[in-house]
């Protein structure tokens, strides 16, 4: 399960600043106690995220690389065309719906 921004945040809170800094290990054990129904975070989680707010300056998820999705509106459009045509190529329902192959 996924941590949400909010609990990222909590955990770089716990990790703490200047001399009332703690170790990952003591973070882990102090955010699985706090949330005992999720399932428990690695010491490696800790320091991803700890890793990604020096280097990014956030903890939110950023972009995926790489071509968008198709957005679910072209999909059904696709869909339709299909349904009435199904002898189109796939190029002819690239171009129909604009949607690059």
């Amino acid at each position: 399960m996924r941590l949400t921004e909010t609990q990222r945040i909590e955990i770089l809170i716990m990790l703490g600043c200047g001399e009332k800094t703690r170790t990952h290990n003591e973070v882990r054990i102090m955010f699985n106690n706090k949330y005992p129904n999720r399932e428990p975070v690695s010491q490696s989680t800790i320091s991803r995220i700890e890793a990604k707010w020096r280097e990014t300056g956030t903890v939110k998820d950023l972009g995926k690389p790489g071509r968008p999705g198709v957005p679910n509106d072209k999909k059904l459009d696709i869909l339709v065309s299909l349904n009435e045509n199904p002898n189109l190529s796939s190029t002819q329902l690239a171009l129909d719906n604009t949607v690059h192959r």
